[in-house]
């Protein structure tokens, strides 16, 4: 028989791990292309479309899913190449030479990887049109045209054959090392070897102590620390995972009479665990992202409403600038207050003047409207960061030495000297105020505006607040369009836009709702992927499985008997993952929300997560065992006379 005749055998007795190797890859290429199609969208990312508090929500699970996609594929590739082993195995015992073989990987290799990649993109533009839709009706962001980008196509097409090339030349050359019966043998010893120990266990989790006690004493300092502490866990579970069996060896060893008692199950199970060590580590990490942005998504819920009201302490301000911008007349205001239904109680009005660079207000004003009682020497200022403390942000700038300023005029100039700085919001986010705020005394701040040379902004803020700020949204924007009619602009001009707790409260709702949605949409992928990764390699493994049992059913061992251990099995498989990387959870999602003032929500949400998650776990477990128990049986019991006799097995 010619070479091109058992290639074609081969490629129809593999024609289920073929579809199973571009099941496992199309999602993720599809998942990712859906987001990397929003990502590029240039109306989306455009500021003045869509607030960037909304539309960065698109990077995170991004950046996750291209990140499990670089360890997804060369795992899925490695599985399906090793387990092809064999087969070239027996090749080259024919007379296959071993750049036939080569040749033969290579190409086999790259139609999957093509197919998988077309197959992905046309699922991902499915899924992007599924994303548009949300953005459109659930989010109500309107002004988006749904445009196939061929941007998108590209990058996705980049990212995926980077991954892809790189997994091949790892795996071709682990292939190439291989002797001829390394392959044929391979099926006998994958994944499982005597290089493990206790002391590689203990140092795995002295690395994960180290992980948790970097977050509790650094993580307040910069958030940074939070990726260094990431690596040591992440080592600190490689070497326990890929070390487990030496617990089964200690647990031998310490109590022999036990194991020996249950020697069949022991061995069992080190023999699963020392093949499935590669899947334990991969799937504990997908599921440790999910449950961790999930209840970081949840937390931002509330933290992301809390600051619209903390960011804008008044529900409507409007800045009237000297010689630009005029403003309403106190009734026109109050008469469209109340023909919406509702009503002004208090109206305040702060003066100020700016630069290019600093914001200058009279600390009299300040105290006034805001009950402060800030006091300030003369030729000096308080330096104001207008942030809130616990708005979820790391605000690096707060540390920062503020100098002394010196202000000119026509005829001298005066050097303004720091007396302290404070946190604070003070008015709201304002876009004609700067960042940069002094407070000063009213003697200064005169001097400031009648002799400054380059204070040119002079302005006058409008401070609203109404009896009920969740109906003043009309309020707000028939103000502005009135605002926007007797100043004679055409169109919006950000530096004199109104500031409104509503509207900041809806812009706060539609970025955690798209928060929430993309992260249960990724991990709704990312789990999905678990299960076919752990199904993948069961598949794979599934005809020496099949034989081993028959062995069992062979010698006399009743059915209930196999199905125990069949769900012993698939229930390590299935759970030491989901427990470790619930442990892990429960003290990141602590530490990561507690430096914001959101600890014990943090925790609250891990233990609730972990909870659901662990049901829906459960529920899938139970459902793959008696689908993969049943297929078991039924092979057993109608394929009796197509095996050979029990010797060979032996």
């Amino acid at each position: 028989m010619k070479f091109s005749k058992v290639a074609f055998k081969m490629f129809k007795s593999n024609a289920k791990k073929y579809r199973l190797f571009i099941l496992c890859n199309l999602f993720f290429i599809a998942s990712l292309y859906s987001l990397i199609s929003i990502s590029v969208n240039k109306q989306f990312m455009n500021a003045s479309i869509v607030d960037p508090m909304i539309s960065s929500n698109i990077y995170a699970p991004t950046f996750l899913v291209l990140m499990f996609m670089g360890m997804f594929i060369p795992y899925s590739q490695s599985v399906f190449m090793k387990a092809r082993e064999k087969e070239y195995g027996i090749l080259l015992t024919l007379g296959m030479t071993e750049n036939e073989v080569r040749n033969s990987i290579l190409i086999e290799n790259v139609i999957l990887c093509i197919v998988s990649l077309i197959i992905g993109l046309v699922m991902g533009t499915f899924l992007s049109l599924f994303f548009w839709a949300f953005i459109h009706n659930i989010i109500g962001i309107n002004k988006i045209n749904v445009t196939v980008s061929i941007v998108s196509y590209k990058i996705t097409t980049i990212c995926v054959l980077v991954v892809f090339v790189i997994s091949l030349i790892v795996n071709v050359f682990g292939i190439i090392k291989s002797t001829v019966y390394d392959r044929i043998k391979y099926t006998e010893k994958a994944e499982s070897g005597s290089h493990y120990s206790l002391i590689f266990i203990f140092a795995g989790i002295v690395f994960t102590i180290t992980a948790f006690i970097v977050m509790i004493f650094f993580y307040r300092i910069s958030s940074n620390i939070w990726f260094l502490s990431l690596f040591f866990c992440i080592l600190g579970s490689a070497l326990i995972f890929f070390n487990g069996e030496a617990l089964i060896q200690y647990f031998k060893n310490k109590y022999y009479k036990k194991y020996i008692k249950n020697i069949f199950l022991f061995s069992d199970i080190k023999y699963y665990y020392g093949k499935n060590k590669k899947v334990f580590f991969a799937t504990t990490w997908l599921f440790f992202a999910i449950l961790f942005f999930i209840q970081l998504s949840l937390v931002s819920y509330p933290s992301f409403t809390a600051n619209a009201s903390a960011y804008h302490p008044f529900h409507m301000v409007y800045a009237e600038i000297k010689d630009n911008f005029k403003p309403l007349k106190d009734n026109e205001v109050k008469s469209i207050v109340q023909r919406n239904g509702n009503r002004i109680t208090t109206d305040n009005t702060v003066k100020f003047v700016r630069n290019n660079n600093f914001t200058v207000f009279c600390v009299d004003d300040v105290n006034k409207v805001l009950k402060k009682n800030y006091k300030i020497q003369s030729n000096s200022f308080i330096y104001v960061h207008p942030y809130d403390i616990n708005d979820g942000y790391e605000h690096s700038d707060i540390n920062s030495n503020i100098p002394n300023i010196d202000i000119s005029s026509n005829e001298d100039s005066k050097n303004f000297i720091i007396q302290d700085t404070i946190i604070e919001p003070l008015f709201g986010q304002i876009d004609c105020i700067s960042n940069n705020i002094l407070l000063v005394n009213k003697k200064d701040y005169e001097w400031i505006t009648l002799n400054a040379v380059d204070y040119y902004v002079k302005g006058t803020l409008h401070l609203y607040n109404f009896t009920n700020w969740h109906n003043s949204g009309a309020i707000v924007n028939e103000t502005w369009n009135k605002l926007l009619e007797k100043n004679n602009m055409g169109k919006e001009d950000d530096f004199y836009k109104i500031s409104s707790r509503i509207e900041a409260y809806n812009t706060a709702l539609k970025s955690s709702n798209f928060l929430i949605f993309n992260i249960i949409y990724i991990s709704f992928l990312l789990y999905f992927s678990a299960i076919v990764m752990i199904h993948y390699k069961l598949k794979m493994e599934y005809k020496d499985e099949k034989r081993k049992y028959f062995s069992f059913y062979r010698i006399g061992i009743e059915k209930m008997e196999i199905k125990e251990m069949l769900s012993q099995k698939i229930l390590i498989i299935y759970s030491i993952p989901c427990i470790y990387a619930v442990i892990i959870n429960i003290p990141y999602s602590y530490y990561t929300n507690s430096s914001y003032g959101y600890g014990i929500i943090g925790i609250l949400y891990a233990f609730i997560t972990s909870f659901v998650f662990l049901i829906i776990h459960l529920m899938v477990y139970r459902l793959y065992f008696t689908v993969y128990f049943k297929g078991i049986i039924s092979e057993l019991k109608l394929n009796n006379h197509k095996f050979p006799p029990l010797y060979i097995f032996l």
